[in-house]
């Protein structure tokens, strides 16, 4: 029997196109710290599903986080990451989104001036499949997710919400590697632009009374890094007990502790936390907020009295937070993410402030307190 060689040329290009690590090389290397756009709750560089049953409000909840991001606002009681934002309605036209806007604005004390960060488009009646499938079962993307991608590059956004997996998954959801596919190709839009994917989806009547608020095939709650539950309190003869409060859940979280909520309530057109649940260990948000900076001012301190310089440069060395979380006991506690807000929070404040000095050959940059007068500290 005649046997052909071996063909190296192929051999080495099927090698070459893996993306191979040997662990020796990360000999040395620091850790990357894990990114998060809302520490804990949704990951960066991932899809994150946010069930909500239809009237709940996770459309405006999500309106309101691209809000919180574009503008650096808390959400919820929370830092999260200042960013740029697009959002994706499928559901809502643009009178509707412009409506649910401006009570978001009215609630946090925002003008429409000051949400340069952010952008939506509404595809009420347009065709919006994202993935389309094959007799064979193979996925394949859609224009439709190549303008996506487009115009959240050209946005800078790191945050990309897409309303609703219904209205974009061309597949059948009780196929688990249809599901997967459609998955994994949110995944690589949330690579491609360094952020974060937020997929609203509506949980199956299963999910609902269960309570675990998932939907369809087992494969979207597993296929997913996090998993997000917007419910209103259980109802009492029928009704519910207090028709503005909601919970919303974190029921998956691949790098997190499952079980959190936050216990809602909707007033004015937006929602607001009523502070954490007895389930919840955390630190109340606005505790958490307050320590971290007083956390981050005490590190300093403590770093500028022994000479320690620290700039506000990611990546660079003596980086604040990172510097702070490491070198300090007042850093002992924090996420560097968490210290980090803090920093930004604390120069917006009028706080902090980055300087240069040195001569004209060496500028170095140096954080340094504006307003020492903190009590307590």
């Amino acid at each position: 029997m005649h046997h052909d060689p071996p063909n190296q040329a192929g051999d080495d290009f099927a090698f070459a196109a893996l993306r191979i690590v040997n662990p020796v090389s990360l000999h040395g290397k620091d850790v990357p710290e894990r990114e998060w756009l809302w520490p804990d709750w949704i990951p960066m560089n991932s899809t994150t599903a946010f069930y909500g049953d239809g009237g709940t409000g996770k459309s405006l909840m999500s309106q309101q986080l691209m809000t919180a991001c574009a503008t650096g606002l808390p959400f919820l009681g929370y830092d999260v990451l200042e960013c740029p934002v697009l959002g994706v309605f499928c559901e809502d036209d643009e009178t509707e989104l412009h409506r649910r806007q401006d009570r978001i604005n009215s609630k946090l004390k925002l003008e429409f001036r000051s949400l340069g960060n952010m952008q939506w488009v509404s595809r009420v009646g347009d065709e919006n499949l994202l993935m389309t499938f094959s007799g064979e079962g193979r996925g394949e993307p859609t224009p439709f997710f190549q303008q996506i991608v487009t115009a959240a590059k050209r946005a800078s956004a790191r945050l990309v919400v897409i309303d609703t997996a219904a209205d974009t998954f061309g597949g059948n959801e009780n196929i688990r590697s249809q599901v997967r596919q459609f998955i994994s190709l949110l995944n690589r839009l949330a690579i491609e632009i360094n952020g974060a994917v937020v997929l609203l989806a509506h949980p199956s009547q299963t999910g609902k009374s269960s309570g675990s608020g998932d939907g369809g095939s087992t494969a979207w709650s597993n296929s997913v890094r996090s998993r997000l539950y917007l419910s209103r309190p259980e109802e009492k003869n029928g009704d519910p007990e207090d028709p503005d409060k909601r919970i919303l859940s974190r029921l998956k979280a691949n790098y997190a502790r499952t079980g959190d909520r936050l216990d809602l309530s909707w007033e004015r057109g937006a929602f607001e936390s009523n502070g954490t649940s007895a389930a919840q260990t955390l630190d109340s948000p606005a505790d958490r907020i307050d320590a971290a900076n007083r956390a981050f001012l005490a590190g300093l301190a403590e770093l500028t009295e022994k000479g320690q310089r620290c700039n506000v440069y990611k990546g660079q060395p003596n980086y604040a937070p990172k510097t702070i979380r490491d070198l300090t006991n007042f850093g002992q506690g924090f996420e560097v993410s968490e210290l980090d807000a803090a920093m930004k929070r604390l120069i917006r404040e009028g706080r902090l402030e980055s300087v240069e000095d040195g001569p004209p050959s060496r500028r170095r940059s140096c954080l340094r307190e504006v307003a020492p007068d903190i009590p307590g500290i």
